[in-house]
C-alpha cells in the first residue's frame, strides 16, 4: 500500500497542515497493493474556509487522526468517515488521514483485515520516518472489521502508537481467530473500545464483539435495538445495522462536545460540554440497570470514564496504571446522545408485599420524560421494610424535575379496588449521578401506591 495524492491542504498560516488526506487500499489477489488516486471517496462538505486544492503536506508536530472504515462493498462509500474529518478538522488542529480500503468477495476477511493492517503500518511508519513525527501522536479510529485492521497496525508497530479506538469491532471470524488478528490492549498505549451491538438482533447474531477489548470497553445500553433503532424487521437493513452503526454516531457526536474547537460558538460548546458521555465501572448491563454501579470508583481510577474523542479525564501516566475496566452507559435516540443518569430509591413500610413491574415518567416545567420501565423485563418481588433501587436514564432536556408518576403493574385483571395490593412508600429518592458535592436531588414524602394505578407525587429538590 502506498500513499495517494489526493488531498486538501490549508491555505491558511499553518500551511503545513493536512486537514484531509487518503490512504487507499485495495487487495486484489494475494497481497496488498496501493491505487494511485482515491477516486469516488466522498469529498468534503462544501464551504470549509481557508481550503484549497493542493498537494498534500503534514505537520509532524500536530497529531494526527487516521480512520479505518470497516469492509464494504466497492459500490458503497464510508460516508460517515467524511463527517467524521470535517468534526475533527473543526475540534482542533489535527492532521486527518482516511484509511479506505477494498477486499475482493472471495477474500477471506481476517487475512485481509491481517494484510491491510500491516500495509498500514508500513505508511505509518514510512510518515515517522520521513518527517520526524512520533508515534504518540497517531490515533488510530477504526470501525468494525477496520477496528481490527487498526490492531494490526498497531502491533506491527509495537504497540507505540498513542491512542486506538474500537467502534463496535467486527465479531463473526474474528471471534474465532488467532488472537493476533484481534484489537487488544498492546496494540497502543491507550485502546478505548465502543460496543454497540454486543446481543443479538433476533434471529440475527451480534455484529460487534461482547468481550472487552482494551484498556477501558464502553457498553451501550443492551447492545441491541438502541434507542432511535427500529424495533422490529420491517426495516430489515436498519434493524440489522443501526445499532452497529450508532458506534461512528456516538464517537463522531463527542468530537463536536470539544471544547477545544475555535470555531464554534461559546454556547455551543458549553451546552455540549455540559452533557459529556459519562460511563459507569461496572461487570455488565445487568448490574448497572439494577443500579449496582453508581460509583466512580476503579482500582487506581477515581473518575468515570466518559465516552469519546476527548479523554482529559484520562490519567496521563503511559502505560495506563489500572486495571482494564468495562463501563456502562445509556443514551438517548439522537445526537447528542447523552443523558442525565438518575439513581432512584424507593424505601417501603407496611406489610404488603407485591410482584410487579414498575413504570416510572418525570415530568419538568416544560417536557416530560417517556413512560420508563425501571425494574427489569421480569416481574419483580417488591418487598415492605427493603430499599428498591433502580437507575433511570433522563434526556438533558426535560428541566427542573417537578413530579414523578408512579404505576406498579402486576398483571393482574383485578376490577374490585378492595381486592388490589397497596404498596405503602415511606419515602422515595431521585438522585443524579455520578455523585459530588453539591448535586441534586429530589425527594418525597409518604406515598400510597395501589396496583395497577397511577399515582403522581410532587418532588422537592435538595441540594
Amino acid at each position: 500500500m502506498e500513499r495517494t495524492g489526493g488531498g486538501v491542504e490549508n491555505s491558511g498560516a499553518d500551511s503545513s497542515l493536512v486537514v484531509w488526506s487518503l490512504l487507499t487500499f485495495c487487495l486484489l489477489s494475494g497481497p496488498a497493493t496501493g491505487l494511485s488516486s482515491g477516486q469516488g471517496f466522498p469529498p468534503l462538505p462544501p464551504g470549509l474556509p481557508g481550503l484549497a486544492p493542493g498537494p498534500v503536506a503534514r505537520s509532524p508536530l500536530s497529531p494526527t487522526v487516521v480512520i479505518v472504515p470497516g469492509r464494504r462493498p466497492a459500490r458503497l462509500q464510508p460516508s460517515w468517515a467524511r463527517v467524521m474529518a470535517w468534526e475533527l478538522l473543526e475540534a482542533g488542529l489535527v492532521n486527518v488521514l482516511v484509511a479506505d480500503w477494498l477486499l475482493p468477495p472471495e477474500q477471506e476477511i481476517t487475512e485481509g483485515a491481517r494484510q491491510v493492517g500491516e500495509r498500514l503500518a508500513q505508511a505509518i511508519q514510512t510518515l515517522l520516518e520521513d518527517q520526524g513525527s512520533s508515534p504518540d501522536l497517531f490515533h488510530l479510529v477504526g470501525f468494525g472489521v477496520g477496528a481490527h485492521v487498526a490492531g494490526v497496525t498497531g502491533a506491527c508497530l509495537e504497540g507505540t502508537i498513542g491512542r486506538i479506538t474500537g467502534l463496535d469491532p467486527f465479531s463473526p471470524l474474528f471471534s474465532e481467530a488467532d488472537s493476533s488478528l484481534s484489537l487488544d490492549p498492546t496494540d497502543a498505549q491507550y485502546v478505548d473500545v465502543i460496543h454497540t451491538n454486543f446481543n443479538p438482533n433476533e434471529p440475527v447474531a451480534p455484529l460487534g464483539v461482547p468481550r472487552p477489548l482494551g484498556h477501558v470497553d464502553f457498553y451501550i445500553g443492551r447492545g441491541y435495538q438502541l434507542p432511535g433503532c427500529p424495533q422490529a424487521l420491517m426495516k430489515r437493513e436498519q434493524y440489522l445495522l443501526c445499532s452497529h452503526q450508532r458506534a461512528y454516531r456516538l464517537f463522531t457526536s463527542s468530537i463536536r462536545s470539544s471544547t477545544r474547537s475555535s470555531t464554534r460558538s461559546s454556547t455551543r460548546s458549553s451546552t455540549r460540554s455540559s452533557c459529556p458521555l459519562t460511563a459507569f465501572p461496572c461487570q455488565g448491563v445487568e448490574d448497572f440497570q439494577r443500579a449496582h454501579c453508581t460509583h466512580c470508583h476503579h482500582p487506581g481510577l477515581n473518575i468515570c470514564p466518559q465516552l469519546g474523542y476527548d479523554i482529559s479525564w484520562l490519567p496521563p501516566d503511559r502505560p495506563i496504571t489500572f486495571e482494564p475496566l468495562t463501563a456502562v452507559l445509556d443514551i438517548t435516540a439522537t445526537d447528542p446522545f447523552c443523558v442525565k443518569p438518575f439513581l432512584l430509591e424507593v424505601h417501603l413500610e407496611g406489610n404488603a408485599s407485591l410482584e410487579a413491574q414498575l413504570f416510572i415518567q418525570l415530568k419538568g416545567d416544560v417536557r416530560k420524560t417517556p413512560v420508563m420501565l425501571v425494574s427489569g423485563p421480569s416481574l419483580k418481588q417488591f418487598e415492605p421494610h427493603h430499599i428498591h433501587q433502580f437507575m433511570v436514564s433522563v434526556d438533558p432536556a426535560v428541566q427542573e424535575i417537578r413530579t414523578v408518576v408512579l404505576h406498579f403493574y402486576s398483571q393482574h385483571l383485578l376490577y374490585l379496588a378492595w381486592r388490589k395490593t397497596r404498596i405503602h412508600i415511606h419515602h422515595l429518592v431521585l438522585t443524579q449521578l455520578p455523585r459530588h458535592q453539591g448535586l441534586i436531588s429530589y425527594r418525597t414524602g409518604s406515598v400510597t401506591a395501589v396496583e395497577n394505578q397511577r399515582v403522581e407525587v410532587y418532588l422537592q429538590m435538595e441540594e
